[in-house]
């Protein structure tokens, strides 16, 4: 209801992420440059927070997503992901007797039910989760040198595939996930993947430039088309599916030799197990 939102209530702790709002806008950047924005446990948790607090805010009406440093986001944190393997456990949410608990991470604007628009200012790689993050972004300004990239199996997991099923070419989506595949920023301009191509230094300027003219709509029929998209992208029988095929893979002796290739920057042996 309109007048019921407490600006005391932003979150103003967060320790992996920036928020800020200017205006309409919010601006949400993945604070972790030192790992390439790779996300963990308590990145999801505060990028939830994040999502949560757009929605309640009715003076924001658009957000746009970044990264700090030079990569968007490198996907999950795959060197936390081992240190909890090594020691016999799972990730605190990835485990289910966890308070942390939610399988994924949590921290998709999805996974908020999100119904302000967003705006991908993707100023340079963006892999696994990232590649996830950036889809749920309904525009997209691209970097001339940043790629997009799933790279799920190349660490024996499995991610959402079902999601770059649906929202890519289907030749593109397959390349991406069961070939590890990259795509240029002008191999996405010319999919029709982002919406604009500029060097680094101008992308969130471009991003700004969109976020003006969603601002310029009307706000209940801009969050109307936002939902709609959201919603039309779902299938919660495949979505719940491919959850269950996820923790499945996870728990597999080729998820865990992945994770500790990847640590140990060597070639997996994979077992098929």
């Amino acid at each position: 209801m309109p007048g019921t939102y407490d600006p005391s209530t932003m979150p103003n702790d967060l320790e992996f992420v920036k928020y800020e709002k200017k205006g309409h806008v919010a601006y949400v950047t993945i604070n972790r440059p030192e790992v390439r924005n790779a996300l963990h446990t308590f990145t999801y948790r505060e990028l939830r927070r994040v999502w949560l607090d757009m929605q309640r805010d009715p003076e924001v009406r658009v957000g746009i997503l970044t990264g700090e440093g030079k990569a968007f986001c490198a996907g999950r944190d795959i060197k936390f992901l081992a240190e909890y393997q090594a020691k016999g456990q799972q990730t605190p949410h990835e485990d289910p007797s966890n308070p942390a608990y939610y399988w994924g991470g949590g921290g998709m604007p999805y996974d908020a039910n999100l119904d302000k628009p967003l705006i991908a200012a993707i100023n340079g790689f963006a892999v696994g989760v990232g590649l996830t993050l950036v889809m749920q972004c309904q525009l997209r300004v691209m970097a001339d040198d940043a790629w997009l990239g799933d790279q799920h199996t190349n660490v024996g997991r499995l991610g959402s595939p079902q999601a770059k099923f649906l929202a890519l070419p289907r030749a593109t989506a397959a390349f991406l996930t069961l070939c590890n595949g990259r795509l240029t920023a002008q191999d996405c301009y010319s999919q029709g993947i982002v919406n604009k191509v500029a060097p680094q230094s101008e992308i969130l300027a471009k991003a700004e430039e969109l976020a003006a003219m969603v601002v310029a709509g009307s706000p209940s029929a801009v969050q109307a088309a936002t939902r709609v998209y959201r919603i039309s992208s779902l299938n919660p029988a495949l979505d719940e599916y491919t959850r269950q095929l996820d923790r499945d893979v996870a728990a597999t002796d080729d998820s865990k030799e992945g994770s500790r290739a990847f640590v140990e920057r060597r070639s997996p042996v994979w077992q098929g197990k």
